[in-house]
């Protein structure tokens, strides 16, 4: 066991819905890191449960990048979604990871890893939350739909005729049956998650997220900041893209960001964390 962290902010309470939420075992749970370049990621971790007032612990479990971020930088973000698009989300600090004891057996009690065929989680992380996301409980579908209509009827991005992102992944990006999110580093030095349902994206790698009142937040990323986005299908597939914020545009009252990606990562075993461009 690593000795705990001092947290330098009180832990926060997670409120009586976000409990809700992140106490159940199939939601889709993100979780964004950032590199000691300042680079964000963002996966799926989906062991991320409240364990005592103000700590949420998580499984160590087929992870690449994140560990590797959490290793020299101890400060997260997590954004929660169910199926009905209730939402929740906090910024946190790794306290300290640990290998026995209640948090590891109630992680492990979970059926995703109880009944998996890689085994059970050995090592647990514990992570103090220090500050809520400003997020809606909950987004309607009827919004949902509203945004994707108004990226569809604007059209495929324009750019380079290459292929650069394959057509599957493509598809899920511009699919409406899919969660979507979006990570970047905030001002104060925290990874920061927001949802993106609205979204377009390029064969040539350019991606068109829409400015929603869910995700407001976005549009106070600085031009030129790296990004890191993640889809999640009904299907249970899940990628990684990475990229540069370009610029914002706003056409018909609809405001946009655009994302110049260059990277994008499996999140699926058995290739967990392997380049695929």
């Amino acid at each position: 066991m690593e000795l705990a962290r001092e947290s330098t902010r009180q832990v926060v309470e997670l409120p009586p819905h976000a409990l809700a939420i992140y106490e159940q075992g199939e939601v889709a749970k993100f979780l964004a890191t950032v590199s000691p370049e300042g680079v964000p990621n963002v996966v799926l971790i989906v062991s991320q449960m409240p364990v005592d007032p103000g700590k949420v612990a998580f499984g160590e479990f087929m992870m690449v990048k994140t560990l590797a971020n959490l290793r020299s930088e101890p400060r997260v973000a997590s954004l929660a979604m169910t199926e009905k698009l209730e939402m929740a989300g906090f910024k946190a600090e790794l306290e300290y990871w640990t290998e026995s004891g209640e948090y590891v057996d109630r992680i492990n009690d979970i059926d995703l890893f109880r009944y998996n065929a890689y085994g059970g989680i050995h090592s647990v992380a514990v992570l103090d939350v220090l500050e809520l996301l400003p997020l809606p409980e909950k987004v309607s579908f009827l919004k949902v739909g509203g945004d994707f209509a108004a990226m569809l009827a604007a059209g495929r991005p324009a750019g380079r005729k290459s292929e650069l992102v394959p057509g599957p992944i493509t598809g899920k990006f511009n699919g409406i049956m899919s969660i979507k999110v979006l990570a970047f580093l905030g001002e104060d030095g925290f990874p920061d998650v927001r949802p993106i349902f609205g979204v377009r994206l390029s064969p040539a790698g350019e991606m068109r997220f829409k400015i929603s009142s869910y995700n407001e937040r976005l549009g106070e990323i600085s031009p030129g900041a790296p990004v890191a986005t993640n889809v999640l299908t009904m299907d249970l597939l899940t990628y990684q893209l990475k990229g540069v914020l370009k610029r914002f545009e706003k056409r018909a009252g609809v405001r946009t960001g655009v994302v110049q990606l260059d990277k994008a990562y499996s999140c699926m075993p058995p290739l967990v964390g392997e380049r695929i461009f």
